[in-house]
């Protein structure tokens, strides 16, 4: 009963700091469609100075961490697109760990016994977060090339060489998993790198349906196909695998909606009616 005591509270902390950020934001826009968000400025620059001096702390304390499995870490930050570094990143974990397994010391030795379990869910929190932002960020960069296929393909036709393509095929990426991708191999090539050099990094890209992308054109270069006809055909089938996820995300949609139904109102139900004829047996 105390570790759950401890643990609603530690829940009850953080739903509170999350209201209290979405009231600030509120506030904010409040202020700024009244015009009067020139007058906080000043103490909002000194709530900044203050949270640069925390963050700069989180790094030196992710500074004078074992660097075991930074290479791992660096190469998840680069995935996730998360504007941190390496050292905020460690001092985060170990900050969260720290402040998760101080919750439990109070309940004796039955918290020291969940609090070595809790400081590692708290350091691997920041992890997963990076992950899940790793996941979504290759599901958007996946969305846009169906569209950047077809206009590749009705450009190359067309007569524009294949480097002119790949620049205004920019200009169709509404993700910005997908346009910072292709801006970068766009400015590889404006720097006088090769079209194959620069192409290959799409080719190392964490997301499946980017690296086909730039195996199809690298293909069609190496032995001379056309390269409208093969993005042509890449096109269909990466709209058709589109079409396919929207199928299984709506069908899982569906599953999910029955998740408070069979968990909640029918327990309830049951307790309400079940329940009040037990007692009325018991009497």
């Amino acid at each position: 009963m105390e570790a759950v005591t401890a643990l609603l509270s530690s829940l009850s902390v953080l739903f509170l700091l999350l209201h209290a950020k979405e009231g600030r934001e509120r506030r904010s826009t409040v202020l700024g469609l009244l015009g009067l968000e020139r007058r906080v400025g000043a103490r909002r620059a000194g709530r900044g100075r203050l949270a640069e001096a925390a963050v700069g702390k989180v790094r030196s304390l992710g500074k004078r961490l074992p660097a075991a499995g930074d290479a791992r870490l660096s190469s998840l930050l680069a995935e996730s697109g998360v504007p941190w570094d390496l050292a905020f990143l460690k001092g985060m974990s170990f900050l969260g760990a720290a402040a998760c397994a101080s919750l439990f010391l109070p309940l004796g030795w039955r918290g020291l016994l969940l609090a070595l379990p809790a400081a590692a869910a708290a350091y691997r929190l920041p992890l997963l977060y990076l992950a899940w932002h790793s996941r979504r960020r290759r599901l958007e960069a996946a969305l846009d090339l169906p569209e950047v296929a077809d206009l590749i393909s009705v450009l190359c036709l067309s007569g524009e060489s294949l480097g002119q393509a790949l620049r205004h095929s920019v200009a169709v990426c509404s993700h910005q998993a997908s346009r910072s991708a292709m801006e970068a191999v766009c400015e590889r090539i404006k720097l006088g790198e090769r079209m194959g050099e620069s192409l290959s990094r799409l080719v190392d890209h964490p997301c499946r349906e980017m690296r086909r992308f730039g195996r199809a054109i690298l293909r069609a270069q190496e032995s001379g196909a056309p390269v409208a006809d093969i993005l042509q055909e890449l096109a269909s089938e990466m709209r058709a695998a589109r079409r396919e996820r929207n199928r299984v995300r709506a069908a899982r949609t569906s599953v999910m909606v029955l998740f408070p139904l069979v968990f909640m109102i029918l327990p309830s139900f049951l307790l309400l009616t079940v329940g009040s004829m037990v007692l009325g047996y018991a009497r």
